[in-house]
């Protein structure tokens, strides 16, 4: 049953308080909406492993895809991949020099089908020689066909 009082603006429901018509009633969601965000000490724990998880990843992703890359950006003078570009996959041999041997002769027995030029460019590469000078015993990594 509602009865209703004009006087003090007052609504009644049957079986509830009294209360005026003007005032907000507060729910249970309104009053958390108000409270801050708590974390609890696992919570932190919890939040410190997983940032430190995400950013270990992220730094191996990005060291993998730097060192993808430098490897790549020093391909040599054929650029798109040629016969004796380095490629992912191709095999290398690792051979000891022998008294008269040249990076020509090298490349050239090793890889016959490809241009020498570029082959030699890989022998540069892969051994980081910053000469073409050659010495006996010297063991060096050769790409091969």
């Amino acid at each position: 049953m509602v009865t209703m009082e004009a006087r003090r603006s007052r609504v009644i429901v049957a079986g509830e308080r009294a209360r005026p018509a003007d005032r907000r009633i507060r729910t249970s969601a309104m009053c958390r909406a108000a409270e801050p965000a708590r974390l609890t000490r696992r919570g932190r724990i919890v939040v410190t492993g997983v940032s430190a998880l995400i950013i270990g990843l992220a730094s191996v992703a990005l060291a993998t895809a730097a060192q993808a890359t430098r490897g790549a950006g020093a391909g040599g003078a054929g650029g798109a991949g040629g016969a004796g570009g380095a490629q992912p996959g191709k095999y290398v041999a690792q051979v000891m020099v022998r008294p008269g041997q040249s990076l020509w002769t090298l490349a050239e027995g090793y890889d016959p089908d490809a241009d020498t030029r570029l082959v030699i460019a890989d022998i540069e590469q892969l051994n980081s020689l910053t000469t073409d000078q050659l010495q006996p015993g010297e063991m060096l990594w050769v790409p091969r066909g």
